[in-house]
């Protein structure tokens, strides 16, 4: 079983520490990866500004396969923070790219996605996604987990049953259709194929086998049509099959869903500073000992808005 977490601020503040410690708490539940998904909505950008979070092959020659990727479809690259990976052959870069409109933005992600070094794990105007092989410490030591800082994200420990173990099968997952969404998922989606099927005659682009990610098109079908997300949350639990509880989300919310069984945890609790979700207790006491965990009802949805500052 896998660990996921999700916290929102009453306030922008070190939304990276926190997700630190109550990932630390759950690294029983796997080993093989971990990450997060981070929102900074206060970050100074231009209108037609965006970050993207590009995992690249660490030899030489790439950051112009990158670059020429991002040109040749009409962006403009204003920054790159380079983020090498403290288990080498990859590195996870961020970079803030200028575009005139939302076309541009997908034809960008197209083409570093068509090269052989470069895949965008995630893109828009305020999320950062950071994900890695390995324990917890691995996002700490490479990318400064801590002292990131933002308004709300979410956070995944992995132990894979049912897909590859590597970068891109890690969470959080992103779409590369719909930007500034991600989510974190423990269990299993037993009738993910039919739900798959579904989604790709709508002409969904799936980037993985990984039946997380077909909860993640599933949601943001629902979005495009005009639900909100907590109604999109309440549908999904009644089409999707299997075990599980999953946190997703936007540059304005999470939300939490458990599956109509029970038969994976979600549980929530708050305090002063903000709102918390785990799947399980002992991530919301890393936060605050004194903290009473509200558990989930089975088949039960929860979104958490956003306040305007």
């Amino acid at each position: 079983m896998c660990g996921i977490t999700g916290v929102m601020l009453q306030r922008p503040g070190n939304v990276g520490e926190y997700l630190l410690r109550m990932m630390q708490a759950l690294q029983h539940r796997g080993t093989d990866s971990a990450g997060v998904a981070i929102y900074n909505t206060n970050a100074e950008h231009d209108k037609d500004e965006y970050i993207l979070m590009v995992l690249v092959r660490d030899f030489p020659g790439v950051l112009g396969q990158v670059g020429n990727a991002i040109g040749n479809a009409g962006g403009d690259i204003r920054n790159i923070e380079f983020n090498p990976s403290p288990r080498g052959e990859i590195g996870l870069n961020k970079y803030i790219i200028r575009v005139p409109n939302r076309d541009v933005l997908e034809h960008v992600v197209e083409n570093i996605n068509g090269t052989k070094v470069g895949k965008v794990v995630s893109y828009g105007r305020s999320i950062q996604v950071f994900k890695d092989l390995g324990e917890v410490p691995s996002l700490q030591s490479g990318y400064k987990l801590s002292s990131i800082t933002g308004t709300h994200g979410i956070g995944h420990v992995r132990f894979s049953t049912e897909s590859r173990v590597d970068r891109i099968h890690a969470h959080p997952f992103h779409t590369d259709v719909y930007p500034d969404i991600a989510i974190v998922h423990n269990g299993q989606i037993t009738n993910h194929h039919k739900i798959r099927r579904v989604l790709e005659r709508k002409d969904h682009r799936f980037t993985s086998d990984n039946d997380t990610e077909v909860i993640l098109h599933y949601i943001v079908d629902k979005l495009q049509h005009g639900s909100s997300l907590k109604e999109a949350l309440e549908a999904s639990v009644e089409d999707l099959d299997g075990p599980f509880s999953y946190i997703i989300s936007t540059p304005t919310a999470i939300g939490v869903a458990r599956d109509k069984l029970g038969l994976r945890p979600a549980m929530l609790s708050h305090d002063n500073s903000g709102y918390y979700i785990s799947s399980e207790e002992v991530a919301l006491i890393s936060i605050d000992k004194a903290i009473k965990p509200i558990y989930l009802e089975p088949g039960e949805a929860c979104v958490y808005e956003r306040e305007s500052d």
